[in-house]
C-alpha cells in the first residue's frame, strides 16, 4: 500500500499544483517582464501505455481491481491514472474509466488527459472530447494538452490548438512554441515572428523560446534570441535566465555576465525563478540590475 500511496500521490501532486498556479497566474498578468509563466503542464503522464517505448513494469502497475482496492481518498486519483494508461490503446474505454471518477471535477480533468494521451494518434477524436468538455477551464486545459502533445511532430497544428485554450491561451502559445524550438527552431522563429495576438500574447511566444531553450543549453538559447525579432530580444533573454536557472542559477548568472545589452534581462529572469526557490536572492539578485526600470520591475514581482 504504501507503494501505491507514493505512485498516486505523486501523479496527482503535478495536477494539482500547477493549475491553481496557473489560474491565478492568468489573472495577474501585467505590462511588465515580469509575468508569472507557470511551468509546462504534464497531467499525468508518467504511466507509458501498454506497447510505447517504457511500456514495462510501470505501464501494468494499474488495473480495475487495483483502483477498487483503494482506500476512497485514493480511489478517483487511481480511476484517473488507469484512464489515461489505457488511452492511447482504447480511448472509449478510457472514457469509460473516466466515468468511475466520483469528483465531478476530476472527472473533467480525466477527459482532458485521454485527450491529451490519444492527440498524436488521433487528433480528431481528441478534438472531439475536448469540445464536448463543459468546463472553460477544464476544454481549456484539454486543448492545451493537445497542443503540448503534438508540438513536435505538428508545429501549425499545435499552435492552432491555443486559439481554443481558452483561459489558458497566452501560456499555451509560450509553452507549444517553447516545445516546437526544442526540435525545430526555424518553425518557432516563425511563429512567433507572424506577430499574432494582442501585446503579452506576442511577447510570451518570444519568452517560449528562450525559455525552453535555456533548460537544454544556455549558449543554444542565447544564440537563437539573437536571432529573434529586435524589438523582443530582451524578453527572449528573460526567458533565456529563467529557464538556466532551472537547471544551474550560478552558471546561468555568469554567463548573464556575457550578454552585453541583454545582461539585466538575463538577470531578471534568473531572479524570477529565485522567486520561487530562494526569495532573499531574489530580491539581491534584482537590486544588481543596472537598469533602473529593469531593476524596479523585476524588485516588484519578486516581493509580490
Amino acid at each position: 500500500m504504501l507503494l501505491w500511496l507514493a505512485v498516486l500521490l505523486g501523479m496527482r501532486f503535478g495536477a494539482e499544483h500547477w493549475l491553481p498556479a496557473l489560474a491565478a497566474a492568468a489573472e495577474q498578468l501585467d505590462a511588465g517582464e515580469s509575468m508569472p509563466v507557470p511551468p509546462k503542464p504534464t497531467g499525468l503522464a508518467s504511466l507509458p501505455a501498454p506497447g510505447t517505448p517504457g511500456d514495462g513494469q510501470r505501464a501494468t502497475l494499474l488495473s480495475p481491481a487495483t483502483c477498487e482496492a483503494m482506500v476512497a481518498d485514493l480511489r478517483d486519483v487511481c480511476w484517473q491514472s488507469l484512464a489515461r494508461q489505457v488511452a492511447p490503446a482504447d480511448p472509449d474505454e478510457a472514457l469509460r474509466v473516466c466515468a468511475r471518477v466520483a469528483g465531478s471535477e476530476m472527472v473533467l480533468e480525466c477527459h482532458a488527459d485521454v485527450a491529451e494521451s490519444i492527440a498524436v494518434a488521433d487528433r480528431a477524436r481528441a478534438e472531439t472530447i475536448c469540445a464536448a468538455i463543459e468546463s472553460r477551464k477544464w476544454r481549456g486545459q484539454c486543448f492545451f494538452g493537445s497542443g503540448l502533445a503534438l508540438a513536435e511532430t505538428d508545429a501549425e497544428y499545435a499552435m492552432g490548438r491555443c486559439a481554443h485554450a481558452e483561459v489558458y491561451q497566452t501560456f499555451c502559445r509560450h509553452d507549444v512554441v517553447g516545445e516546437i524550438a526544442l526540435v525545430d527552431l526555424p518553425a518557432a522563429h516563425a511563429q512567433c515572428a507572424r506577430e499574432e495576438g494582442d501585446w503579452l500574447t506576442r511577447k510570451t511566444c518570444w519568452h517560449g523560446i528562450g525559455k525552453y531553450l535555456a533548460r537544454r543549453d544556455t549558449s543554444e538559447a542565447a544564440a537563437a534570441c539573437d536571432a529573434s525579432t529586435a524589438e523582443w530580444r530582451g524578453t527572449c533573454y528573460h526567458g533565456v535566465g529563467w529557464g538556466g536557472a532551472e537547471r544551474d542559477a550560478d552558471a546561468t548568472l555568469a554567463d548573464c555576465s556575457t550578454r552585453g545589452p541583454y545582461a539585466d534581462h538575463c538577470r531578471h529572469g534568473v531572479a524570477a525563478q529565485f522567486k520561487r526557490a530562494d526569495p532573499t536572492r531574489a530580491v539581491a539578485l534584482c537590486e544588481s540590475i543596472q537598469k533602473a526600470d529593469t531593476r524596479a520591475r523585476c524588485l516588484d514581482f519578486v516581493t509580490r
